[in-house]
């Protein structure tokens, strides 16, 4: 039986209690009133591409499935602020076109202050097996200056929430190089981090993007963390979760062995997904689309979609994605897509490795911690 070779989806929910001044995801607040509508319009989006898949690969859809899936993600916005009749009808749609394996990681966001005994509850009787939450950060005074809502308080009471619905997976996002931060205050917030046994930890330098109040706010550079001290937090941070049995496996994410996000390595490992909802970007059949990114138009019309714009070469992509993990990236294909010569990789590489920034044999270059927090710069040298 033929079959995408997709194995994964990702679900966009882009509701929000209130909008951060650092997001510039497709995400809203005080929009709740459009939650109905935009499940109507998430559940024909499935029916209506699910059934596209169906007749390009000359299936029948009453007898076969898509593929059979590994991963499930649902991310926002604030999935936990959702009821969980949604979700239900969500996964009842879902099943009609694809199987679970029995081992399917099925990953929900959930952000402290919306998490609710009765909703997580519903939401691993539903298949949720693995919540990633929104902490950023374990001090009060530098979640007011991210403009988050909750409280550390909010944040503990939710690991322990999600905790007491069976839900032992649990990942904790935090953000360090934020304006008033001091390595004392970081190494704090990951020590209390850990106190509360996560499996996975996701930890991200904070970026000013385009078109968000950060960008206005912080418009003078001199006002942010520079780059040398960003490096300072972010080896405090490896440190310390090595020495507490964090696999480093990626540049801004940390697993207990075996609980290495199944789904994120869909994307680093250059698989093919599906993605549904507003500004959700997908990848199959070597092609990569995504959804309108406004909400309303995307409830009146959530059958469109369109090509991004994105490195058109395969083997750049996979060097770009792959360089992101431990393992590392083949040095052939590096001298295959390079416009470097040989000779000069060689010397770069040697260079680079005396600098402590990677290491390389006759098939392999992988990074280094300093290397990976350098990553982009590496590889435009590299390539």
């Amino acid at each position: 039986m033929k079959m995408l070779s997709a194995e994964s989806i990702y679900i966009h929910i882009p509701f929000c209690k209130t909008k951060c001044p650092y997001c510039d995801f497709a995400s809203w607040a005080n929009k709740e009133n459009l939650i109905e509508r935009y499940f109507q319009a998430l559940y024909s989006e499935i029916n209506h591409k699910c059934t596209a898949y169906l007749n390009f690969l000359k299936l029948i859809p009453q007898s076969t499935k898509i593929s059979n899936l590994k991963t499930i993600f649902i991310g926002g916005g604030t999935p936990s602020l959702i009821h969980p009749d949604y979700y239900s009808k969500l996964f009842e749609e879902i099943k009609k076109y694809f199987n679970l394996d029995d081992h399917c990681e099925i990953t929900m966001e959930a952000n402290p202050g919306t998490v609710t005994e009765d909703f997580m509850k519903s939401y691993k009787n539903l298949g949720v097996n693995r919540i990633s939450i929104g902490a950023q950060s374990f001090n009060d005074d530098i979640l007011k200056i991210l403009g988050r809502k909750h409280s550390v308080k909010d944040t503990i009471d939710a690991i322990n929430i999600v905790k007491s619905a069976g839900i032992l997976n649990i990942n904790l996002d935090l953000i360090f190089s934020v304006p008033g931060m001091t390595k004392t205050c970081w190494s704090e917030t990951i020590n209390e981090a850990l106190k509360h046994e996560p499996k996975h930890i996701s930890a991200y330098s904070l970026i000013i993007e385009p078109n968000t109040p950060f960008e206005t706010i912080y418009s003078n550079p001199k006002t942010l963390p520079d780059g040398d001290f960003a490096f300072e937090l972010y080896s405090v941070l490896c440190q310390a979760l090595n020495n507490h049995g964090f696999r480093h496996y990626e540049i801004s994410n940390f697993a207990k062995s075996g609980y290495e996000s199944v789904h994120n390595l869909t994307y680093w490992l250059q698989k093919e997904y599906f993605a549904f909802g507003t500004g959700a970007h997908r990848y199959l059949n070597g092609l990569r689309t995504c959804n309108i990114r406004n909400l309303e138009d995307y409830i009146e019309n959530p059958t469109q979609e369109i090509i991004t714009e994105y490195p058109s070469d395969h083997n750049f992509e996979k060097i770009m994605l792959s360089s992101r993990l431990d393992n590392g990236f083949d040095i052939e294909l590096l001298r295959n897509i390079s416009q470097k010569s040989d000779f000069y990789i060689e010397n770069i590489l040697n260079e680079m490795s005396k600098e402590g920034l990677l290491e390389f044999s006759d098939e392999k270059i992988s990074l280094t911690e300093k290397g990976m927090f350098l990553n982009n710069e590496i590889l435009l040298k590299l390539l």
